[in-house]
């Protein structure tokens, strides 16, 4: 199906978002394909480059699916992929030096992938009936639950869970985009094209600006401080004032 039968098809049916299954593989063989690089990078052999990039490019999708139950799972639904993203792990392994200068590249397609994850995981769970806010947490799921399952293998803490530039916080961005408008009754390929746009505009402007989720924040010396000053009106108003009016009664006894 070519994309201009995807954008009529899904207006006619107007409640569920079928992707076309060219958009489905691209996105999870870069999931693969990041997956891979990783596993060179922390120098495994070749069955962890392969189990690495099948985690990455699979594991939001399996997490998503098995939270869902009954709906069908991706990663079983399709053997074909499975052997094209294990050729293609093999190739990494092996020719891993024809990817150093493609640094932008990979970057770009990354992030395209990690926008096309957040849609396919909120279009899903949209087009089951799930509510609002599980269609939100189950599209960010799928956009970065692979990356975090493959940190998590190496005994790493993931990446979305430190400081970083923007990643979970894009693919949050992007499902909860197309979920207000999935239920604001917004065409769904519309809705889909602005989801995919959101992840991939926060995930580079972050980068560029250099915008960075913070470590640490506490409010509680701010909150203290807030109180204490209330409690210091709230004593000279009435604490006080009370007093005055002792003092003013007292006068008029004597008097």
């Amino acid at each position: 199906m070519d994309i201009v039968g995807f954008i009529g098809s899904a207006f006619a049916e107007g409640q569920a978002l079928t992707v076309p299954w060219g958009i489905d593989y691209f996105s999870v063989v870069v999931g693969v394909l990041t997956g891979a690089l990783f596993a060179c990078d922390r120098k495994l052999d070749i069955i962890g480059t392969v189990v690495l990039g099948l985690l990455t490019g699979y594991g939001g999708g399996i997490i998503r699916d098995t939270l869902m139950q009954g709906t069908g799972v991706y990663f079983t639904s399709h053997p074909d992929l499975v052997v094209i993203c294990i050729i293609i792990c093999v190739f990494v392994f092996y020719f891993r030096g024809l990817f150093k200068h493609l640094d932008a590249t990979v970057f770009f397609a990354d992030a395209l992938s990690v926008g096309l994850f957040a849609l396919a995981g909120a279009s899903k769970a949209f087009a089951f009936g799930e509510g609002f806010v599980l269609c939100v947490i189950l599209g960010a799921i799928t956009a970065v639950g692979g990356g975090a399952v493959r940190d998590i293998c190496v005994g790493e803490t993931p990446g979305i869970f430190r400081q970083s530039n923007f990643y979970a916080v894009a693919g949050l961005g992007g499902a909860l985009l197309f979920v207000v408008l999935a239920y604001a009754g917004c065409p769904l390929p519309l809705a889909g094209v602005a989801c995919v746009f959101v992840v991939v505009f926060l995930r580079y402007w972050s980068v560029y600006f250099d915008w960075k989720t913070r470590p640490e924040a506490d409010l509680t010396p701010h909150v203290a401080r807030g109180v204490g000053s209330v409690r210091r009106l709230i004593s000279g108003v009435f604490l006080q004032g009370g007093a005055r009016m002792a003092k003013r009664k007292r006068r008029k006894d004597k008097q």
